[in-house]
C-alpha cells in the first residue's frame, strides 16, 4: 500500500510538472515558422502545382528565373535564378536570359555523390520541355500553348510518335523524346538561354515567376520517378526535411544557399520601391540587409478544420493566419481587431484579394441566351446583404470582373448593379417582363421559370450562398433547384455545357486583367476554361488587340472596354472581391502576405524567445482537474494505510 501511495504521489508531481497543455512541437529547436494549411497538398512536382496548398509547400524549395519583389505594390518582378531581367528584342518576340553562376541544387541522394551540382541553362530548358511534354499532362499547359515558337508542333509530334512507338511494342516512358530540340528554346552557353515567342506575349515574364516554370534537376525526376511528387529537389533557401502527405511538411534552411540579402532601401536608394517607408514603419524591414534565409526551418501542418486552426493561432501555436469566416466576428468585431488580440500584440494586415466571386451563366442555355433575363437576374442580386452577412463585411461589391489594384478596374461601371449594392427589384421585374417573362412566368406554358444552380459542395458556406441565390430569384418570380456537386463533378458539367448557373470564384495567377478576361474570350469556351460560353465579336477583337500589348494606357483602355461589355452583357453576375485580413503574432517579422505568390517565406523571421515566453504565459497548465482526481484517491489510500497499521 505504501508503494502504491508513493507511485501515485510521483504521478501527481509529474502531471503538475508537465501541466495540461502539451507542446504540439516537442523537441523542436531554432527559429521555426509554424504554418497551418487548410487543404491537403497534391504534389511537389512543378508542372502539377495548381492548388493553393501545393503552391505553399513548394515555394520554399523551388525557384524560377524571376520572382516577385516581397514588398513592392503594385506587384513587381525581380531576378531570381536569372542574373537580371531579360533583354527583349524590339519586336517583343525574343527574350535573352543570363543566369546567376553561384546556384546549386540541394544536396540529395538523386545525385551520384549526394551533393547538389551547379544549375545551368540546360536545366532551365529541360524543365520547360518537361512542362510541355504530353506525358506530363501539366495543369498549366495553357500558359505556353501557342506562345513559344515551334513548341506546339514539338508537343503534337511527340504525341503522335509516342503512339506509334507503343504500337510497335516500344517502351514509352514519361520522358520519351524530351531530348528533341524545340525551335523556340535556344541554348547559347551554360549561363545564357534565349526564348523565341510565336507572337508577342506580354504576360510571359509573370509566367516565369509561377511554380509551373520552376527549375529542378532531371536527376531527381529520373531517380524518384512517380515519387518525385513527394521528393522535391530545387535551388531554394529551404530544403525538404520531412513530408507526410496527410500530416505535415517540414523544411530546413539550405546551408549551401547562395548569398541573397534582405532588401535594404534605407541604406541603398537603388533598392527602394514605392511605399517602402510605410513598410519600414510597419516593422516589415526588421532584418534589412541580412542574408536569407533568416529562419532555421518551416513546419507546415495540414489542419483541414477551421476551428482547430483558429485555436492553434489563438494559443500562439501558429505564427499567422487568415481567420476563418466563422471566427471573423470573434477576431474582428466591427471589422477591427478584438481587444484580446490587441493585448496579445497581434497585428492585422488587410488587403483586397486579386480575385472575383461571380455567378457564371451558361449563355448557350435556351433561357439564358436571353440577355434581358441575365440583366434582370443581375439586378435582383442583393450584393450588399451578401457582403454584410455572408462575408461579415469583409468584401467589396464587385461591379467589374477586374478587381481593385489591377489596370482595367472601373468602380463606376454600373449598368446592372446599384451603387449601394442593393437589389433593384422593380427595375429587374421590368427587364424580365421586357424579355418576355412578366412576373417570371413563361407565357408558352403559364408556369414560373425554373433555373438550376450548381453548388460546388455541401459545406455551410456553399449552402448559405445557394439558399441566398434561391431566395433572390424567388423574389423575381424564378424558381431555383439547387444541385450539390463535388468540385470535379461541377467542372465536368461545365466542360460539357450541362449547367445553367454555377457559383464560382477566380483567383489571379498573375496581376494582369488578361488573366481573368481570358475566361470570356470566345475561343476559350467549353470544354475550355470559358464556362460561360460567351460569344461577342467585339469583346474578342478587343482581347486579341490587347493580348499583344505591353503594360500601357492603351492596353488599360482596352481592358476597361472589355470589362464594360461583361457588365452590359452579363455572362457573369459579378458579386464580390473578398477582403483578406491576415493576422500575425508580434514575434513574426518581414511577412507581407499575398495570395498571388508564396515567395514571402524567403524573407520571414521569428523571435523564438519572444514566442516561447508568450506561449508559456498564454497556456498555463490547468491543475484543478488533477487535484479533483487525485486528492480523494490519496485520502482514501491514507485512510487505508492508517487502518492497516
Amino acid at each position: 500500500m505504501k508503494q502504491l501511495l508513493s507511485g501515485l504521489c510521483a504521478l501527481l508531481i509529474f502531471c503538475m510538472s508537465v501541466g495540461c497543455s502539451p507542446d504540439p512541437y516537442p523537441g523542436e529547436t531554432g527559429r521555426i515558422l509554424h504554418v497551418g494549411l487548410r487543404v491537403l497538398p497534391k504534389s511537389f512536382d512543378p508542372p502539377q502545382i495548381e492548388d493553393e496548398s501545393s503552391g505553399k509547400i513548394s515555394a520554399p524549395v523551388y525557384e524560377g528565373l524571376l520572382s516577385y519583389h516581397p514588398f513592392a505594390r503594385p506587384y513587381t518582378l525581380q531576378p531570381s535564378l536569372a542574373a537580371s531581367l531579360p533583354e527583349v528584342s524590339e519586336d517583343a518576340l525574343t527574350y535573352t536570359f543570363h543566369l546567376k553562376r553561384d546556384v546549386t541544387f540541394h544536396d540529395n541522394e538523386c545525385f551520384a555523390d549526394g551533393q547538389g551540382r551547379e544549375m545551368v541553362a540546360e536545366d532551365v530548358l529541360w524543365a520547360w520541355k518537361r512542362f510541355a511534354h504530353p506525358a506530363t499532362h501539366s495543369k498549366g499547359w495553357w500558359l505556353f500553348d501557342g506562345k513559344v515558337k515551334g513548341l506546339n508542333e514539338w508537343r503534337d509530334t511527340l504525341k503522335t510518335d509516342m503512339t506509334k512507338a507503343r504500337d510497335n511494342g516500344e517502351e514509352v516512358g514519361p520522358l520519351w523524346g524530351i531530348e528533341r530540340d524545340v525551335p523556340g528554346f535556344e541554348w547559347i552557353d551554360e549561363y545564357t538561354l534565349r526564348v523565341h515567342l510565336a507572337k508577342p506575349y506580354p504576360q510571359f515574364l509573370w509566367v516565369l515567376a509561377m511554380q509551373y516554370t520552376s527549375v529542378y534537376p532531371k536527376e531527381a525526376v529520373e531517380y524518384y520517378g512517380s515519387q518525385f511528387r513527394n521528393n522535391p529537389v530545387g535551388t531554394g533557401p529551404f530544403m525538404m526535411k520531412e513530408y507526410n502527405p496527410v500530416y505535415r511538411a517540414v523544411f530546413k534552411a539550405n546551408p549551401e544557399y547562395r548569398e541573397v540579402r534582405f532588401p535594404n532601401p534605407e541604406a541603398n536608394p537603388a533598392e527602394r520601391w514605392d511605399g517602402w517607408q510605410d513598410d519600414r514603419d510597419a516593422g516589415l524591414l526588421h532584418d534589412a540587409g541580412k542574408t536569407i534565409p533568416l529562419l532555421d526551418g518551416i513546419e507546415m501542418r495540414f489542419m483541414l478544420e477551421d476551428q482547430p486552426r483558429w485555436l492553434y493561432f489563438s494559443n500562439g501555436y501558429l505564427d499567422f493566419m487568415n481567420p476563418p469566416k466563422d471566427n471573423i466576428a470573434e477576431a474582428m468585431p466591427m471589422g477591427e481587431l478584438s481587444q484580446v488580440l490587441i493585448d496579445r500584440g497581434v497585428r492585422m494586415n488587410k488587403w483586397t484579394e486579386l480575385g472575383t466571386v461571380y455567378g457564371c451563366l451558361n449563355t448557350e442555355d435556351e433561357l439564358l441566351q436571353n440577355v434581358g433575363v441575365r440583366r434582370a437576374m443581375a439586378l435582383a442580386y442583393d450584393h450588399r446583404w451578401t457582403v454584410d452577412n455572408l462575408y461579415g463585411g469583409q468584401a467589396l461589391v464587385a461591379t467589374s470582373p477586374v478587381p481593385p489594384g489591377v489596370a482595367g478596374y472601373d468602380p463606376d461601371d454600373l449598368p446592372y448593379h446599384t451603387r449601394s449594392g442593393l437589389a433593384d427589384l422593380d427595375r429587374a421585374k421590368k427587364l424580365l417582363a421586357d424579355a418576355g417573362y412578366p412576373n417570371g412566368v413563361d407565357p408558352k406554358t403559364g408556369k414560373a421559370l425554373h433555373l438550376t444552380f450548381e453548388s460546388s459542395g455541401s459545406g455551410v458556406t456553399q449552402r448559405h450562398f445557394a439558399a441566398r441565390f434561391k431566395d433572390e430569384m424567388r423574389r423575381l418570380g424564378i424558381q431555383v433547384d439547387v444541385v450539390v456537386n463535388t468540385f470535379p463533378q461541377m467542372v465536368d458539367k461545365m466542360r460539357k455545357k450541362q449547367f445553367q448557373v454555377a457559383g464560382l470564384a477566380w483567383g489571379f495567377d498573375y496581376p494582369d486583367a488578361q488573366n481573368i478576361l481570358q475566361l470570356l474570350y470566345g475561343p476559350n469556351a467549353s470544354p475550355g476554361i470559358g464556362a460561360a460560353n460567351f460569344q461577342s465579336d467585339t469583346f474578342d477583337a478587343l482581347y486579341e488587340e490587347a493580348s499583344i500589348l505591353g503594360d500601357s494606357p492603351e492596353r488599360t483602355r482596352l481592358y476597361e472596354q472589355m470589362a464594360h461589355i461583361v457588365s452590359d452583357e452579363v455572362p457573369w453576375i459579378t458579386r464580390a472581391h473578398r477582403i483578406r485580413p491576415n493576422l500575425q503574432h508580434r514575434w513574426l517579422f518581414g511577412f507581407k502576405y499575398t495570395e498571388v505568390n508564396d515567395q514571402y517565406w524567403h524573407y520571414v523571421n521569428v523571435d523564438e524567445a519572444e514566442r516561447r515566453n508568450a506561449v508559456e504565459a498564454w497556456n498555463q497548465p490547468t491543475l484543478w482537474p488533477i487535484f479533483v482526481f487525485f486528492v480523494p484517491i490519496l485520502g482514501l489510500l491514507g485512510y487505508s494505510i492508517r487502518r492497516s497499521i
